[in-house]
């Protein structure tokens, strides 16, 4: 779990300059504050109570993750949604609250969809004892959430779940992927978009890929992978647009 991160979704920033990254950061994520939109520290300083440079700091942050830019005789400005980081767990989450919060999910089932499935079959090219021994881990606490009917233990399995087989393929570079995916699937936990009651098929889908990855049997855990991306982009759907919005 990351530092920022809570057992609900990404934690604020802390301290003053946290709580004014957090403010503009969700108001940029919103569209509040619009690509062009201008941001005067002097006018955030005076609103928020706060140093200007408390706000500089926090205008830095934001710059880090692409969504300001600061320029010469023009002041610092909103960037278009397109130079944001978003991958970044902060932006995710910010999106997350706006108006293109569905657009932003379609997105970021379409990257589980292309980087997990991925994972699953080298982690069933690579199997490590250590690496198996933690997706095991991670489904049978899924399995004791679920007879509890316990929402946040189940949550943080499955974030360990996922995590565990971005690091089981072996991939560095896939395996750095695990904060936005574990990102994207507080953000759909935050936001109520999973079924009200937890169920063993939750369970068994997980364990499929497990016992595909020990079998060696790459095509099977890909497959499996891949459907636990489609039934949670159902899900999702669903719970945003209805039943008519399940795929």
């Amino acid at each position: 779990m990351s530092a920022e991160s809570d057992v609900h979704g990404q934690h604020p920033f802390r301290g003053l300059h946290g709580q004014i990254v957090e403010t503009l950061g969700s108001a940029i994520g919103a569209k509040t504050l619009v690509a062009g939109d201008r941001i005067v520290p002097e006018d955030v300083a005076e609103t928020s109570a706060v140093s200007r440079a408390v706000v500089r700091e926090a205008l830095k942050v934001l710059e880090a993750k692409g969504m300001v830019e600061a320029a010469p005789r023009v002041g610092t400005r909103v960037r278009t949604e397109e130079d944001w980081d978003l991958l970044d767990p902060a932006v995710i989450r910010w999106r997350s609250a706006g108006a293109d919060s569905a657009a932003q999910f379609t997105e970021l089932l379409e990257f589980r969809s292309a980087i997990e499935p991925l994972a699953a079959r080298l982690a069933s090219e690579r199997v490590v004892s250590e690496r198996l021994a933690a997706l095991r881990h991670a489904v049978e606490a899924m399995e004791v959430a679920v007879r509890r009917q316990d929402g946040i233990a189940f949550n943080e399995a499955d974030v360990d779940f996922h995590r565990a087989l971005l690091v089981a393929s072996g991939n560095k570079i896939v395996a750095q992927q695990g904060e936005p995916i574990e990102a994207a699937l507080r953000v759909r936990h935050a936001l109520n978009l999973v079924p009200s009651t937890l169920t063993d098929a939750a369970v068994s889908s997980h364990r499929d890929i497990v016992d595909a990855i020990a079998r060696g049997d790459g095509g099977r855990a890909e497959l499996a992978s891949r459907r636990i991306v489609d039934v949670a982009g159902a899900e999702i759907m669903s719970s945003l647009f209805g039943s008519a919005g399940a795929r």
